[in-house]
């Protein structure tokens, strides 16, 4: 039996064959005009996992990319702030050699002390400096500044208000660099290594241990002076400018013309005419004073003993009289909260002496306390100025080396970054292009196959014509 093909059968198939050869017509030229060989998952499964998968990494990339550029001008602020702070310091030392030079007169110190002044400005700007609106050394807390000043007693002190936390960014997967720095450690590291007593009271650290931070003025005051003279001798003014504290002997040589205290200079006597004689000032080895009044001197010798009384503080407020046998006189500041032991008994004059807690002072204290010593608020000789600028200067290179110990970790970070963006544009041309070798097409290829696409859907457009043609033969078989 003839099986004999229907016009049904011979439209559908002459259909299948146009739309198939249409589709591969249309996705030649999809390829073509796109570039990509897969535009949609269901032209290459496996390929489009791949480029899915390539793609996520792409975006990871980008987006350290992205932390890394925003990063950088951060860094770039920061470095250059700490680098100014650190000439800054630099030239502060060297105004403080100049200010060792014992040549030097009180207007020529206080010029310098207002040089300093000045730098001290601009170290705090440096320190407080910020990008953004972001402030540079605050740690996380880059909303306010990273040092305020108060007062405590008359002095000046500035403190660190930040936080001691580090704000970083990602550059990789499990590789993080600081950028909000903490400024605790590059303007005022804390690393206390002991107390210092610097002064000519012969203030010495008692037996219990000292608690504080920063530095302190002890200040060592005169309240009397005790004695019985004779030979028609007095204490000038009652001895209210004396500053002699505990016993010493005083010796009058009639003969010699001299009177001396304790192991000090013997000094010469003046006429009881002389006006100088109201008030003859002798100085013990120690450099404590004692007035005397020998207007009514008989010209006689004299031996005797002669007593300052007085007392201590570390506030400047509340004061301990001071018992010069004992040696673990406990002294106080509730404003700082800092606690004293000191050994009254080598205490041999009034003044003031300078507490350092070593290791503990910030940058801006030590120069404010470079500021008052050259300014000389505490009327101090020449050995004992210098004996304090020098105590100053030990704190000021302890600090100016952890600046520039910082300057070295940011500049560190700082290359960190750039390679860390020359490392990621790498790798991300490294995926553009195993990305293109995924999914984009081969443009040669793509342009045989729609040759031979628009040739194929031709032949069975003619073919399908052909096969389709009706006539009356086909009804008359």
């Amino acid at each position: 039996m003839n099986i004999r093909p229907t016009q049904s059968s011979n439209y559908s198939l002459v259909r299948d064959g146009l739309r198939f050869n249409l589709l591969k017509l249309v996705r030649a030229q999809e390829q073509l005009s796109s570039g990509k060989r897969i535009l949609r998952a269901s032209d290459d499964a496996s390929g489009t996992s791949s480029a899915l998968s390539l793609r996520r990494q792409r975006g990871d990339i980008e987006r350290f990319k992205a932390a890394v550029a925003s990063s950088r001008p951060v860094m770039d602020a920061s470095l250059s702030a700490l680098g100014s702070a650190g000439q800054s310091v630099a030239q502060a030392r060297e105004l403080v050699i100049q200010g060792l030079n014992g040549t030097l007169g009180g207007n020529d110190r206080a010029t310098l002390a207002r040089a300093i002044e000045q730098i001290k400005g601009e170290l705090l700007e440096n320190a407080n400096s910020s990008f953004d609106g972001q402030h540079l050394f605050a740690g996380t807390s880059t909303d306010a500044a990273a040092f305020g000043a108060s007062s405590a007693h008359g002095l000046t002190r500035v403190s660190y208000v930040g936080n001691d936390a580090a704000r970083s960014v990602s550059i990789g997967r499990g590789a993080d660099v600081d950028v909000f720095v903490s400024g605790a450690d590059l303007f005022g590291k804390f690393e206390a290594s002991g107390v210092q007593y610097v002064g000519s009271t012969g203030v010495a650290a008692g037996q219990s241990a000292d608690e504080g931070t920063g530095y302190q003025y002890i200040v060592v005051r005169h309240d009397a002076t005790n004695a019985t003279l004779g030979a028609g001798i007095a204490l000038a003014g009652g001895g209210a400018e004396d500053t002699l504290l505990g016993d010493r002997t005083l010796v009058v040589d009639a003969v010699a013309g001299t009177v001396r205290l304790g192991n000090g200079t013997a000094v010469a006597l003046p006429a009881t005419t002389d006006p100088t004689a109201s008030d003859v000032i002798v100085r013990d080895e120690h450099g404590a004073e004692v007035h005397l009044d020998f207007t009514g001197f008989t010209g006689v010798d004299f031996t005797g003993t002669v007593s300052g009384a007085g007392s201590i503080s570390l506030d400047g407020t509340t004061f301990t009289a001071i018992d010069f046998n004992a040696d673990d006189i406990e002294l106080t500041d509730a404003t700082t909260g800092a606690t004293v032991h000191i050994d009254g008994r080598g205490i041999t004059r009034a003044g003031t002496d300078l507490v350092t807690f070593a290791g503990t002072v910030n940058v801006f204290d030590v120069l404010q306390g470079i500021v008052d010593d050259l300014d000389n608020i505490h009327g101090l000789d020449a050995d004992a100025l210098n004996a304090r600028l020098s105590s100053r200067l030990a704190e000021l290179d302890r600090n100016h080396e952890h600046i520039q110990s910082g300057l070295g970790s940011l500049a560190a970070r700082s290359q960190r970054l750039i390679d860390a963006d020359t490392r990621l544009s790498d790798v991300d041309l490294h995926l553009q292009s195993m990305l293109a070798n995924v999914e984009d097409a081969d443009l040669s290829s793509v342009v045989l196959d729609l040759t031979r696409a628009e040739q194929t859907l031709q032949v069975t457009q003619a073919a399908g014509a052909r096969l389709l043609e009706t006539t009356l033969l086909n009804y008359l078989r």
